[in-house]
């Protein structure tokens, strides 16, 4: 070997010795497990605990509202669809497990609903006045449309729920028969989730989950595909094509005006998702593998949104018609666009591969 050889092995070398304590190799399996636990112990299961809560009591002020109905009695069951709705919406991105088991997932919100039809199944329902069809077996087999929150909110926020209410006594079997449903469901996928847990806790490949990267994609889906559902089907879907050619109603939940809370209530939950785990979150994860920017440029980037979203003053149907804001919504949909990107670039040195996206071909 030459000395010019010789000296340029040296070289590499020494700049491998000083650069190789900065590398870090890819996250463990203790560390994946780490994590993996920590999102169903701290994060899943205790927001299913307040989709059951919140559920079960709007199934009671709904009973309420039908023994005696008032404006009182209506409004706090509008209350608590509204804590409902955002306990709903602050687990939606969990798009595994018992929630899938029965559809349950389309069943608790069926939306976008583009052919509508939710208020021509309802229609069908209230016109017949038929009791029977109310009966558990025969509401378990009736449309997706009509079993879940959507429902609800078009029968709750109707402009003239309370005279319909206090008329029309078979309004208010159909919707304690949705509501017990809703509370049904959210009871269940708790419970189940219990004995799902499992799966997270000891990978062998004996379970549902053939190691702990399978188990870990399905979490890492659950951050990264919502930020762009988001974008697409809450932001863009009503601000249309134009300005000029708005479509207000394609907001989501805009009878009940918390189409900007239920994006809020989204993003506040991946947030939270990306910073569960402590030393072992995708956040402080990425940190290890020498990614500090790309790490702190979500962190901040979930917050700016956030906070983007919450100083919007009107509902989103209104503002969607107001030039102003028109503009900011479109900048927040860049912003998504942005974050969707970035959380997908972290998949790199996080070494994991997402693979399909389930909203693929829609």
């Amino acid at each position: 070997m030459t000395l010019h050889k010789q000296a340029f092995s040296l070289f590499s070398t020494s700049l491998l010795l000083l650069v190789a304590p900065h590398l870090q190799a890819a996250p463990s399996e203790a560390q994946w497990q780490a994590f993996s636990k920590a999102a169903v112990s701290d994060h899943i299961i205790p927001r299913y605990q307040t989709l059951n809560s919140s559920s079960a009591q709007l199934s009671l002020a709904v009973k309420q509202l039908c023994q005696q109905p008032d404006a009182a009695s209506l409004a706090n069951s509008q209350q608590q669809f509204h804590r409902t709705m955002t306990a709903w919406q602050g687990i939606q991105h969990v798009q595994f497990g018992p929630v899938q088991t029965l559809m349950r997932n389309f069943s608790l919100q069926f939306w976008p609903d583009k052919k509508n039809l939710g208020a021509k199944q309802l229609n069908v329902l209230l016109s017949a006045e038929d009791s029977n069809s109310l009966s558990a077996e025969r509401f378990r087999t009736a449309s997706i449309a009509v079993k879940g929150l959507p429902a609800l909110e078009r029968l709750l926020f109707a402009k003239d729920a309370l005279s319909q209410y206090q008329t029309h006594p078979f309004r208010c079997q159909l919707t304690t028969t949705v509501a017990d449903y809703v509370a049904g469901m959210g009871h269940d996928i708790v419970q189940e989730w219990q004995l799902y847990q499992q799966e997270f806790q000891q990978i062998d490949g004996n379970g549902y989950y053939d190691d702990t990267t399978e188990a870990v994609t399905d979490l890492l889906k659950a951050l990264v595909e919502p930020v762009e559902v988001v974008r697409d089907m809450k932001i863009l879907r009503p601000l249309g094509k134009s300005a000029e050619r708005t479509k207000p109603r394609r907001s989501e939940s805009w009878r009940s005006e918390r189409s900007i809370d239920n994006m809020v209530a989204n993003l506040e939950a991946l947030h939270e998702l990306y910073r569960t785990g402590g030393d072992n979150s995708p956040y402080n994860l990425l940190k290890l593998q020498g990614a500090s920017d790309q790490a702190e440029q979500i962190e901040l980037s979930f917050s700016r949104i956030i906070a983007q979203l919450k100083a919007i003053p009107m509902p989103l149907y209104q503002a969607v018609k107001d030039p102003q804001q028109y503009k900011q919504l479109q900048v927040i949909s860049g912003e998504l666009k942005a974050q969707t990107t970035a959380l997908e670039g972290a998949m790199g040195p996080l070494e994991i591969q997402l693979g399909f996206n389930s909203r693929d071909g829609d």
